[in-house]
């Protein structure tokens, strides 16, 4: 005798998968492993004169030659059927869709396939074997397949389950009756279990996830416990439910998770338990539901994998205000960075949040000097630091706002925005195969073999230095600026620009005791600490700037590493790598300029950006020129309405003249000085001055000099940018030479360079190399 059965507590993939079995195995029998599931009872009775499904007491076990376990290949899940197990007399064929474990049975076929339902695959051989279908049989298999993969909505979907009840569809499969199936009323036994479920579940972030737990116990024993469970998760917007109820001697435990949070099967297999990634359950005998479900809370701290959670995206620290500034003070604050809500706190506790539209309410109706706790908006809705990235993603969905204060408590830590949220989920909208080589967070990538190859070995020593002073002081310390940049493109750079997230001057002076000789500026909150061989590294606090009027120097307040590179002209220089002993070669790239240095783009950080500062135009040709960049349209339209503006003429004389000796020193200066032509440069700072043929010529000349003798007069490059200055110069009126001397702020003696390199290439020559003309 031939039996097909499957795992105990049927469902509807089991159902179907059985009686698409014996239509391999036209003589074999149905037969039950154990109780069925209520709704599945329900649909038998309604359609016994299809099939005919028996029980195990009405089966001769000792007449089986062949036993078919469909969607299971657990022997502890086929109840009596698994004393039949290792019979040499039995022949063992099995068709399942779960995953391996420990307990798998052994058979002559197997049948195993990676898809969302077992009838899915069951369907497959029955058409590729050209078995009829008949139009009941294709609705029960459709609901077994809906069932199983909720319908076809759960993340181990594959095509070919929705394939399958396509084909099911054009057989003559009833899809529109399956949520008459499977979506019945629940019965008042039932409907007190899932209320007591939720009545009595707590909820626990875990490395990220967002788990929620239940224990109760049940006077008599009620089906349908894993779809409570599944409710569960979904009525608390979970990542992983885990729910223990007692009937009568036996505690069922049964678990869900989402895509990527733990594989639940895995998990409870050693407990006896198995299932799919996704969905497992255990049966144990008498064991008590609260402390059960207690010590898997405990196990998961191991076995969740950690992911991103609020406090990886966060920037932090925030910028708050008291609840007793005025209206007026709040407004400029916001004004001044750019803002529009800030926290409202008391000592570091959160007590609401106060917008920009707030505000401008309370100026229009006059009310600037009353304190903003009185239009403040209390209950703020937030999010703590331990919550999954996907936590804090429903909150902003579900309530509607563009920020979420994140808290640890009361207090807060930091603060998420919609731009934060999208960019930290974009990798998870990734294909699975293209998410195990893109960086967790976007902005962030382990560039650590980078820093091994690029930087001697003597810097790369002094930043394990560094980095292992910042672990010690509880502070995060990173290279900025150039360097990154440099070492992205392969080019050499040994300029140790470091920013510290806490307080550098502190940093800098723990370096006292050990014997470095340390210079701070604590206006600026930066400073120098120099090292054996000459080595000096600059280190600054991570600061944030605001400027109060065009081409003003700058006022500093300490802030977040986001808010620092923010405050800096291009997305080129905008990256940082982290050099703390835990984070080592993590590179942080909020800007995309990573991406702009692929593309050979060079984009400015944001429209104000030469209003701020307008010496940005000229770094920027520079940039541009060395590294064989492209400006970026927007980039270009706002230097061009910096330069229309008359922001350039406004520069002082020093800064003006640092940016120019710095051009002009530049490998190839023709090329910044042509450019800077091109774009009007010279035409605003310098009226008059000419580029032409003669003067490309003159540079040339210098550029090949300057090569000649720069061994022998290695003091000669202090001064070799006021020869290139004077080759701009040469076609120029002797007012215009005169007027752009003063312009520049030129001491006596680099006004004579000047005027000597005016008489000729020659004198230049001299000039330059530190000779008299003859």
């Amino acid at each position: 005798m031939k039996v097909i059965t499957s795992h105990m507590g049927n469902d509807f993939d089991s159902l179907a998968s059985m009686v698409a079995a014996q239509k391999l195995y036209p003589d074999a029998k149905l037969c039950l492993s154990g109780s069925a599931g209520r709704t599945v009872r329900e649909f038998l009775k309604k359609n016994a004169s299809h099939w005919t499904v028996l029980t195990p007491r009405k089966i001769k076990f000792d007449e089986i030659t062949m036993l078919i376990v469909v969607d299971s290949r657990s022997r502890s899940r086929i109840g009596p059927f698994a004393s039949l197990l290792g019979k040499k007399s039995i022949a063992v064929h099995v068709y399942d869709h779960h995953p391996p474990s420990n307990d798998d049975i052994d058979g002559e076929f197997l049948a195993i396939e990676p898809v969302g339902a077992c009838t899915t695959l069951m369907v497959e051989i029955l058409l590729e074997k050209r078995i009829p279908i008949a139009p009941h049989e294709a609705t029960l298999f459709a609901t077994g397949i809906y069932e199983d993969t909720g319908g076809l909505t759960f993340s181990g979907v594959t095509a070919r389950d929705f394939a399958a009840v396509s084909r099911l569809k054009e057989i003559g499969g009833d899809i529109a009756s399956i949520p008459s199936f499977i979506e019945m009323t629940f019965s008042a036994p039932e409907r007190r279990i899932l209320d007591a479920l939720v009545e009595n579940a707590w909820v626990r972030f875990i490395n990220g996830a967002k788990a929620v737990f239940s224990a109760v116990s049940a006077p008599s024993y009620v089906d349908g416990l894993s779809l409570f469970v599944h409710r569960l998760r979904d009525y608390f917007d979970a990542d992983i439910a885990i729910a223990a109820v007692k009937m009568d001697t036996r505690t069922y435990l049964v678990g869900r998770s989402s895509e990527d949070a733990l594989d639940m099967a895995a998990f409870l297999t050693p407990f006896g338990g198995g299932g799919h990634p996704q969905a497992a359950s255990v049966t144990l005998h008498n064991a008590k539901p609260l402390p059960l479900v207690r010590e898997m809370e405990q196990l998961l701290h191991d076995a969740v994998k950690p992911s991103l959670t609020a406090g990886d995206i966060m920037t932090s620290p925030v910028m708050a205000v008291p609840p007793d500034s005025l209206v007026d003070d709040a407004y400029r604050t916001m004004l001044r960075y750019g803002h529009s809500a800030l926290p409202v706190v008391k000592g570091k506790n959160i007590l609401g949040l106060i917008t920009r539209k707030d505000l401008d309410k309370a100026h229009l109706h006059g009310f600037g000097k009353t304190l903003i706790r009185e239009f403040m908006t209390e209950g703020v809705i937030t999010v703590p630091c331990d919550a999954s990235i996907r936590e804090a993603h429903r909150l902003l969905a579900t309530h509607s706002i563009g920020r979420l204060p994140v808290v640890d408590g009361r207090r807060i830590m930091g603060i998420i925005t919609r731009t934060d949220l999208v960019k930290a989920l974009y990798p998870l909208s990734l294909p699975k195969e293209e998410r195990e080589t893109t960086p967790e967070l976007p902005w962030m990538e382990d560039v650590t073999t980078l820093l091994d190859e690029q930087l001697p070995p003597e810097q790369n020593k002094i930043l394990a230095l560094l980095g292992e002073r910042a672990e010690k002081l509880g502070m995060r310390a990173y290279i900025v600026g150039g360097i990154v940049r440099d070492l992205l493109l392969r080019r050499e750079n040994l300029d140790l620009d470091i920013v510290v997230e806490g307080d550098a001057i502190r940093f800098l002076k723990s370096f006292e005791k050990d014997g470095f000789r340390v210079s701070v500026h604590e206006r600026y909150k930066t400073g120098t600490l120099s090292f054996p061989r000459g080595v000096k590294v600059d280190v600054a606090t991570a600061r944030r700037e605001f400027y109060e009027f065009p081409v003003a120097q700058p006022k500093v307040f300490s802030d977040s590493l986001k808010h620092d590179l923010y405050r800096r002209d291009y997305t080129v220089n905008a990256m940082a790598i982290s050099i703390n002993q835990s984070t080592r070669g993590v590179l942080v790239d909020y800007f995309g300029g990573r991406m702009d240095l692929r593309r050979k783009k060079l984009k400015v950080l944001h429209n104000l950006s030469f209003v701020e500062d307008p010496t940005r135009v000229i770094r920027g040709v520079r940039l541009e020129q060395r590294l064989g960049l492209t400006m970026e349209d927007n980039t270009l339209r706002l230097i061009r309405s910096c330069i229309r503006g008359g922001l350039l003429v406004r520069l002082s004389g020093f800064r003006l003249r640092s940016e120019l000796e710095l051009s002009f020193r530049e490998k190839f200066p023709w090329a910044a000085a042509r450019r800077m032509g091109e774009l009007g440069v010279w035409d605003v700072l310098f009226p008059g001055i000419r580029i032409d043929e003669s003067v490309r010529r003159t540079f040339r000349r210098l550029s090949a000099f300057i090569a000649r003798i720069s061994r022998d007069f290695p003091d000669f490059k202090g001064r070799q940018w006021l020869a290139f200055f004077s080759a701009l110069l040469m076609e120029s009126s002797e007012n215009i030479r005169i007027s752009a001397l003063d312009r520049l702020n030129l001491s006596e003696s680099e006004r004579g360079i000047v005027v000597k390199c005016l008489s000729g290439l020659g004198a230049a020559e001299h000039t330059l190399g530190g000779r008299s003309s003859p």
